[in-house]
């Protein structure tokens, strides 16, 4: 796979060094031009690839929550410039006395400029804080603090890149910081919250407001809550284990189409490292594949198995069928009068 020259890359997409957010479809321009070999069909991934190198050499940062498809290749739906990090920076040492806590590894690092200038905050702020003497904020809080930048943080590694972020370097634990979970969108199926239950959650909102009027009409709901995440940003998912009342389980619904699936195994994973079983909503997805379908972009016959293996098996050849013939079913389908005639438990 083709490699793209960082340095022309960054003096093309900020000639003023200004710094700055640029969409991900306008960073794949700018190395379908420079690069003319890529083929368009492997292009998402050369791009990938180039974010992540990018965000490793400290040279931007990446959107963690909003992400763009493009092909099979998911990417970050922007990147930050950093402006002052440009690759032409001449590397040199920190220059001057640091903390305990930093000496032992910065004092001969070369760095960039923007490198030394994260360096000197931390460093500064590990003086003035006796050594992080502080109560744990969020990442956003103590970028802000340090760098007046509260997205310096976001990308994995965060500003400073694995030059700074390395196992033993930087961590958030010195600076005594942490990501929180993103705010998950929910309500209780009943006004009694605090016993332990099992959450269906869907991407759709129409669909939310469906499940909650059916499930709060039924004498035994299955589900306690009903969440909602937007599509691609299943990260909120991370807060089930903060909700007012045990979680047992995850039921995931999405669209029935390829990029709902793959979404919807990625909640599901999602969930499972928040400690949280999770798998999909079988009764739902039998429900869904049985209504009308709709016309849709065919998927190969190698993908659709893939995706269906995380269905359940009494779906799957169902689903295959209708991916590789071109349609989709998508989560409105379960209308009220649709699900209110049969019984969800």
């Amino acid at each position: 796979m083709s490699s793209v020259d960082l340095s022309v890359l960054v003096a093309a997409l900020d000639p003023d060094g200004r710094g700055g957010r640029r969409h991900a479809d306008d960073i794949a321009a700018v190395i379908g031009a420079q690069n003319p070999g890529i083929e368009a069909s492997a292009l998402p991934e050369v791009v990938h690839d180039t974010i992540k190198r990018g965000e490793q050499e400290g040279l931007w940062s990446a959107s963690r929550t909003t992400t763009v498809r493009r092909g099979r290749t998911v990417l970050p739906k922007a990147i930050t410039l950093l402006g002052t990090a440009r690759p032409a920076d001449k590397l040199q040492p920190v220059g001057v006395p640091l903390r305990s806590e930093l000496a032992g590894w910065a004092a001969t690092l070369p760095l960039s400029t923007t490198q030394r200038q994260l360096l000197l905050a931390v460093n500064d702020w590990l003086r003035r804080t006796d050594g992080g003497q502080v109560p744990v904020v969020s990442v956003a809080e103590r970028a802000y603090e340090l760098l007046r930048a509260e997205k310096a943080f976001d990308a994995n590694p965060p500003r400073g890149g694995s030059t700074l972020w390395a196992p033993g370097r930087l961590t958030f634990e010195l600076l005594r910081c942490e990501r929180l979970p993103t705010p998950l969108v929910w309500e209780p199926v009943t006004s009694e919250i605090g016993q332990p239950g099992a959450v269906v959650c869907v991407e759709n909102h129409a669909t939310f407001r469906t499940l909650l009027r059916v499930l709060r009409a039924c004498a035994v709901p299955p589900w306690a809550a009903v969440a909602w995440v937007q599509g691609h940003n299943t990260a909120p998912l991370e807060s089930l284990a903060t909700l007012p009342f045990p979680v047992i389980r995850l039921d995931y619904l999405g669209d029935l189409d390829a990029a709902g699936l793959q979404i919807a195994a990625t909640a599901c994973a999602t969930a499972e490292r928040a400690g949280i079983p999770a798998g999909p909503a079988e009764r739902l997805w039998t429900l869904l594949v049985s209504q009308p379908p709709r016309p849709a972009r065919p998927t190969s016959e190698t993908k659709a198995r893939e995706l269906v293996e995380w269905l359940p098996v009494s779906v799957r050849d169902q689903v295959r069928d209708l991916l590789v013939t071109g349609q989709a079913v998508p989560q409105e389908a379960l209308r009220f009068d649709v699900l209110s005639d049969v019984p969800l438990a």
